[in-house]
């Protein structure tokens, strides 16, 4: 039953929210699940509120969004920057054993790279990393 990180970008949205949905709304899972997606701005997000509501319903789901460059007319306040380094340093640097989460990566080439690179950096092991370039 470890817990399950999944962090997107760009399209990746998609195949991620068919992923989650079944994993909640079909599976029932009791696993801590937490979804990390960074956009370049506003515009880039889409899913929003069935991540929200998602979250609601379930305590063990957590959704997170960054942006990247947000827009002036985004009033953008949530975190800044680019995913996989908001990932790390708002979850596993302190994550007690990043070791034993299972990661799933949906995005952008560049993003799956800098991804699996933050992630091989914590030690994790490549059968725990499954990814889709996007």
């Amino acid at each position: 039953q470890r817990e399950m990180v999944y962090i997107g970008g760009g399209a990746g949205m998609a195949p991620l929210r068919a992923h989650l949905s079944w994993l909640f709304e079909t599976a029932s899972t009791a696993r801590r699940v937490s979804f990390w997606y960074g956009a370049r701005s506003k515009q880039e997000i889409f899913y929003e509120d069935y991540f929200d509501r998602l979250a609601a319903k379930h305590p063990n789901f957590a959704f997170h969004l960054a942006l990247s460059s947000p827009l002036p007319e985004d009033h953008w306040t949530g975190h800044t920057g680019f995913i996989h380094d908001i990932v790390l340093e708002k979850h596993l640097r302190a994550h007690t054993n990043p070791k034993a989460v299972e990661y799933y990566l949906c995005g952008p080439p560049q993003m799956i790279k800098a991804c699996v690179k933050v992630l091989t950096n914590l030690g994790v092991p490549n059968h725990q990393i499954a990814y889709d370039e996007f």
